[in-house]
């Protein structure tokens, strides 16, 4: 009895251990992206900018949007969501009520994390979304800007750089704080 209650130990101790070693590397490499992308420190100030990775994705109802066009007109808020986050069906409907009122100021791009056009369709059309949202069916754009989880925002300068983000919902007063970068 004695032997496989070592061994059980053993295997307990390895399983901790390397969901230690995973927990480093994880929070090491986020804190790699929060450097390089520009976010915003504790105090609200932002770190080293970098130009915003460019793409182009399908536009729900046609054509295609490509980030690029964006650089030199106004900033552009990208909010990463999916239809199934609850958070994002809570945030969606505040933030359209920003872009109806700053559009002409700044740019807000919805874009899907990995679901179908028909299904982002139904999702948008019952939230009574105005915003261009694109279809990141792969998830490469997500992986381009470190996007993990849903209802998150990348904040992009006039000039396309990533100045910063938000984790969960977006305020008034990020909008209005990018417009004045």
């Amino acid at each position: 009895m004695k032997k496989y209650e070592s061994y059980y130990t053993y295997i307990i101790a390895s399983f901790i251990g390397m969901l230690l070693v995973g927990t480093a590397v994880y929070a090491h490499k986020s804190a790699q992206y929060s450097e390089t992308a520009g976010a915003k420190s504790e105090s609200g100030e932002s770190n080293t900018e970098r130009l915003a990775p460019n793409f182009t994705l399908d536009r729900l109802g046609g054509g295609t949007i490509e980030l690029a066009s964006y650089r030199g007109q106004k900033p552009v808020v990208l909010d990463f969501f999916a239809t199934w986050c609850p958070n994002c069906r809570r945030d969606m409907p505040h933030l359209n009520t920003l872009y109806e009122k700053y559009n002409d100021r700044v740019e807000i791009i919805g874009i899907d994390l990995q679901e179908q056009a028909p299904l982002v369709q139904k999702f948008a059309t019952e939230l009574g979304l105005t915003f261009p949202i694109a279809l990141d069916t792969k998830g490469q754009v997500a992986q381009q800007y470190g996007v993990r989880y849903t209802n998150f925002h990348v904040l992009i300068n006039r000039e396309g750089n990533v100045v910063g983000s938000v984790p969960g919902d977006i305020t008034e007063a990020d909008i209005v704080n990018l417009i004045g970068q």
